[in-house]
């Protein structure tokens, strides 16, 4: 939340830096191909405009009505009309099949049980078309936060807690190499696993799985 111009959030109500995500950026250097773009887990839209202002035709979805709220006022202003803002469950959303240039979902799997973010992961999967980009990222097992929360709570699925005070009230911390394993039937076209830099730089780092991969025949 640091360093967020006042009109923002004087504006609109926007809580956070209102800047893309760095493999959002990095993931542009593979988007030459196709329009259509789906933003899963949207939040307050930073992500979608960025995407929009690079010539995208973005549907974005959320289930959080503030968040789309000051997104839509957002979209509003900036005559954002290639952006299409949708209230929707990611987990139980009735995904096209075959339909999108590129899915983007970023930082949202973690925020889900894990056996939900299989769920999820098997229509996005299906609803990018072949040749078409998946671009995602979810906390993994070496974010530090697990120190904190395994002693206050149990496992609700595995490597799945129940987290109070933080902005997902479910933190699931995906295992070592699942991410990679789960797009083992794409073209994996960029993979990191580690630590990385906090988007909102309200902690030094966070454990990270970062993955962009082409939908390939099989």
């Amino acid at each position: 939340m640091n360093n967020l111009p006042s009109d923002l959030k004087e504006k609109y109500g926007i809580e956070s830096t209102y800047k893309p995500d760095a493999l959002v950026e990095k993931a542009m250097s593979f988007l030459k191909n196709g329009k259509n773009l789906l933003d899963v887990g949207c939040g307050e839209g930073a992500d979608s405009v960025f995407y929009a202002e690079n010539g995208f035709n973005v549907v974005a979805l959320d289930n959080d009505k503030n968040y789309l709220s000051r997104f839509r006022a957002y979209k509003k202003d900036k005559n954002l009309s290639n952006i299409v803002i949708r209230n929707a469950n990611v987990i139980t959303y009735q995904y096209p099949r075959n339909h999108y240039d590129v899915v983007s979902c970023i930082l949202v799997g973690c925020c889900m049980r894990s056996s939900e973010f299989e769920r999820m992961l098997d229509s996005l999967k299906k609803t990018v078309k072949l040749g078409g980009i998946i671009v995602m990222s979810l906390r993994n097992y070496l974010d530090l936060a697990i120190e904190e929360i395994q002693p206050l709570t149990n496992e609700i699925e595995p490597n799945t807690y129940l987290k109070d005070g933080d902005c997902c009230k479910i933190r699931y911390y995906i295992e070592k190499g699942r991410l990679k394993h789960h797009f083992k039937d794409f073209e994996i076209l960029y993979y990191y696993e580690g630590l990385a830099r906090d988007k909102y730089e309200e902690f030094p780092q966070h454990g990270d799985s970062y993955i962009i991969c082409r939908k390939i025949e099989n």
